[in-house]
C-alpha cells in the first residue's frame, strides 16, 4: 500500500506579518483594558472633596459655600479632567504603552496628568507656556512629567501636536476634548457631588455656581447635569483680565453664533489657568449664563484675602491659586450688585477653590513679584474689606 504524506502548508512573508499584526493587537487590547481597570479602580477609591461653608458677615444671608478640589491626590480641580480624558483616550485606542503622553497646559492639568500616567505607567510632557509659575513646573516634575516651553502661548496646541508627530506619542488636548469627555451625568461627577452635599448638609438650593473657564470643561459640565436635574441655578464665567472669552460670549449673545477670531486684550499679571489668548474648541459659550471680566489685581487680593481670612477666623485654611480668587471676586461682585437693586441673597453660592497658593509661591504670593509686575493690591483689599465687614 502505497501512502501519500499530506504537503505541509507553506508560511509566506504575509503569514508571518498577519500572525505577528494579531499578537501586536491581541498584546494591546490586553494593556488597554488593564489600564482601564486601573483607571476605574483609581476612581473608584477617590473620595468626594470636602464642601466648605464660608462665613462672611457681610453678607450673612447668603451661603456661601467652596468646594475644595486641592484635596484630590493631584491636588487640584483638574484631577477629575484627567481622569476623564485618559479614559476616553484608552476607550478610543489613542494611548499606547512606551509611546508618550503630551498635553498643552498652563500648569494644573499638567500636574494631574503626570500623576495619572505615572499610575498607568507611560511617559508624560506638557508643553506650556513660558510664564507658568515655577513652583507648578516643579510639581509637574515631582510627578515624574517632563517640560516644554513655548513664548507664545496661543500656539501651545500646535507645538504640542508636532511634538506628538515627531515622537510617536498622543497629544490628549484638553481643550478640544474637555467639553465632551468630561462625566456629567453621573451623581458622582463634581455638579452631582455638589447637590448632594447641599442636600445631605440641609443648605439652601444652589443659586450659582461661578467657574473660571480655561478649556470650559467644568462649565460644561455643571450645565449639563444643571440642566438634566431640572435645577434653576446659573452658572457665571469669571473672566481675567488677558482673555477673549468674554468677548466671545458677549457676541454669542448679541448674534447667536460663536465668534472665534477675536483679539486678546492686552494684560501684564494674567492670571495661570483660565482665560485664554483665542478661542477653543471646548470653550461653549452657551454654557454662560453671565460672564464677568475681573481686574487681575482684585482676582490676586481676592485669593490672598480668604487664605488671611481663614487664618483670622480660625477657618479650615483656605490658601488657594489665583483662578479661585478671580471666581470669588465675581461672586462677591454679584451679591453686591443683587443688593443694591434689592434682591434677595438667599440661596446656596458655589465656587471652586480649583488649586493651592503653593503652587504660585513665587509669582502672586510673592511681594517682590508684586513691585516687579505693579500689582495694585491696596485698593482691591479695601474693596474686600468693606463688602465683607459690612453688617
Amino acid at each position: 500500500m502505497t501512502s501519500i504524506d499530506a504537503p505541509s502548508p507553506s508560511v509566506t512573508p504575509s503569514s508571518h506579518a498577519q500572525s505577528a499584526d494579531y499578537a501586536a493587537q491581541t498584546s494591546l487590547r490586553v494593556w488597554q483594558q488593564r489600564s482601564l481597570m486601573t483607571l476605574a479602580a483609581l476612581k473608584a477609591a477617590t473620595p468626594r472633596t470636602p464642601l466648605r461653608v464660608l462665613a462672611l458677615p457681610g453678607f450673612a444671608e447668603a451661603h456661601v459655600l467652596i468646594k475644595d478640589e486641592r484635596a484630590h491626590a493631584s491636588g487640584s480641580l483638574k484631577h477629575r479632567l484627567a481622569m476623564s480624558l485618559f479614559e476616553q483616550a484608552l476607550v478610543e485606542g489613542w494611548l499606547k504603552p512606551g509611546r508618550p503622553v503630551i498635553e498643552a497646559s498652563s500648569g494644573s492639568t499638567a500636574v494631574s496628568e503626570a500623576w495619572l500616567a505615572r499610575q498607568l505607567g507611560l511617559e508624560f510632557i506638557a508643553v506650556i507656556p513660558t510664564t507658568t509659575a515655577p513652583d507648578k513646573l516643579a510639581a509637574i516634575r515631582a510627578e515624574g512629567g517632563k517640560v516644554v516651553k513655548v513664548d507664545d502661548a496661543a500656539l501651545l496646541c500646535q507645538h504640542a501636536q508636532r511634538l506628538a508627530d515627531v515622537s510617536g506619542g498622543h497629544f490628549i488636548d484638553q481643550f478640544r476634548h474637555a467639553a465632551t469627555a468630561s462625566d456629567w451625568r453621573s451623581t458622582t461627577s463634581l455638579p452631582g457631588e455638589c447637590l448632594s452635599q447641599l442636600a445631605s448638609h440641609g443648605l439652601p438650593p444652589l443659586e450659582a455656581v461661578f467657574l473660571g473657564a480655561g478649556t470650559g470643561g467644568s462649565a460644561a459640565t455643571f450645565a449639563r447635569h444643571l440642566r438634566l436635574k431640572g435645577e434653576r441655578a446659573k452658572v457665571i464665567g469669571v473672566d481675567p483680565e488677558h482673555s477673549v472669552y468674554t468677548a466671545c460670549w458677549q457676541h454669542f449673545q448679541t448674534h447667536g453664533v460663536r465668534h472665534t477670531a477675536l483679539t486678546p486684550p492686552c494684560a501684564s499679571n494674567p492670571i495661570e489657568g483660565i482665560g485664554r489668548p483665542c478661542v477653543l474648541e471646548a470653550f461653549r459659550p452657551e454654557d454662560f449664563d453671565d460672564y464677568l471680566s475681573i481686574e487681575d489685581s482684585r482676582s490676586q487680593a481676592a485669593a490672598l484675602w480668604l487664605a488671611e481670612h481663614a487664618e483670622r477666623t480660625e477657618q479650615e485654611e483656605l490658601a488657594a491659586g489665583p483662578s479661585t480668587g478671580t471666581a470669588f471676586a465675581g461672586l462677591l461682585q454679584t451679591l453686591e450688585a443683587r443688593r443694591m437693586r434689592g434682591e434677595s441673597l438667599r440661596g446656596s453660592w458655589l465656587i471652586l477653590a480649583c488649586d493651592s497658593a503653593s503652587r504660585y509661591a513665587s509669582t502672586f504670593g510673592n511681594q517682590a513679584w508684586h513691585e516687579q509686575h505693579q500689582v495694585r493690591l491696596a485698593p482691591h483689599r479695601q474693596w474686600l474689606k468693606s463688602l465683607t465687614a459690612r453688617s
